[in-house]
């Protein structure tokens, strides 16, 4: 049996990981997970005294963990292992174009961009979740191509599946944000929408917590067709889901929105509801024809309501809707289609 050793101060319940890890022990992999306790930069020498014991097959950087990197390729490289890294987002990117707080000719945003220009090149493979953050990686981060291949990010289908749940009939047709208020998010645009559709039968909720949660209810203020609901347990997010109609993604302007598929749009065709996003070249091409997919240009909240009501006004099929948004889930989105990358992607790692 082979070993993967999930290595750095990670989350392992973030969802992109209990896929990952899942999907692992599917492979017939034993999964083995070293949390960096004190400063990852040094997680090699930390893993001297309290590491894994057997030598393991290959090492996998999760999430976000840019500062893991470095300390595991070389404690990695020196017992002849492989490293994957598995980014998602990249440190510079997220700080000067996505949330503006530095620009890209002062010294830091160098600065940072030289330094994870290294650790993007210092593992043996990297997965990213679209082929368009493979592009920005290979053009930006002059990491090679061929060292480099999307992986969808999927979500846990234990917890995410289809349910008796159904939205109320009382003639109200209600439009789920869920998420983390990112910037990509651009729920600015959703709250546009709803203040350009009070006088309708139309219900904008949102769901979940974030940095920029305040801002979006400041900008709600006073907007009748609005709710923030109270936080659930992750566990109860798919019946709420359910409980909705439609399920709304990314509209943001930043470059980054443009290369990604969000989480809940896996989450949310898994639970049979279709969504509304702006495009991302990531998608599968079959993502065009999907009848439970609109596409939207960025920030544009008239082409919202528009897409919206186009949902509404065909509402008597909504049961084809709800089939459609499953049946395209299963195809192209789902833990299946996730394990063959995975698993094409280990082959092509370990040769």
């Amino acid at each position: 049996m082979k070993r993967v050793l999930f290595w750095g101060r990670f989350d392992p319940e973030y969802s992109r990981n209990r896929v990952y890890i899942s999907l692992f022990k599917e492979l017939g992999w034993e999964v083995e997970i070293f949390q960096v306790k004190v400063w990852p930069r040094f997680g090699d020498i930390e893993a001297l005294f309290r590491g894994p014991k057997q030598k393991p097959d290959l090492v996998w950087v999760p999430v976000c963990r840019q500062r893991d990197i470095l300390a595991a390729c070389r404690w990695a490289h020196r017992r002849g292992i492989k490293v994957l890294f598995d980014p998602m987002i990249s440190a510079w990117d997220k700080k000067v174009l996505e949330q503006k707080k530095w620009k890209a000719g002062e010294p830091r945003a160098k600065r940072l961009l030289k330094l994870e220009k290294k650790m993007m090149n210092a593992p043996d493979f990297v997965t990213w979740d679209t082929s368009c953050h493979v592009d920005f990686c290979a053009e930006t981060l002059d990491v090679p191509r061929e060292k480099m291949r999307a992986l969808f990010t999927g979500t846990d289908e234990k917890v995410f599946k289809p349910t008796d749940v159904l939205p109320p009939s009382d003639g109200t047709f209600r439009v789920l944000y869920h998420g983390a208020y990112l910037p990509l998010h651009g729920t600015e645009t959703i709250v546009e929408a709803a203040r350009m559709t009070q006088d309708l039968p139309i219900q904008w909720d949102f769901l979940g917590w974030g940095a920029y949660k305040a801002s979006t209810e400041a900008k709600a203020a006073g907007l009748k067709n609005v709710r923030f609901l109270d936080k659930v347990p992750y566990v109860k997010v798919p019946e709420v889901i359910a409980s909705h109609d439609i399920v709304l993604g990314v509209f943001g302007t930043t470059a980054k929105a443009a290369r990604v598929i969000g989480n809940k749009v896996y989450e949310c065709m898994a639970c049979c509801r279709p969504t509304i996003n702006e495009f991302c070249t990531g998608y599968p091409p079959e993502a065009k024809d999907c009848k439970a997919i609109k596409f939207i240009p960025p920030g544009d909240a008239a082409a919202l309501v528009k897409a919206v009501e186009e949902y509404r006004a065909d509402w008597s099929n909504r049961d084809m809707y709800f089939k459609e948004a499953r049946d395209f889930f299963e195809r192209h989105l789902s833990m299946a289609v996730i394990k063959k990358q995975l698993e094409d992607i280990l082959k092509e790692v370990l040769g």
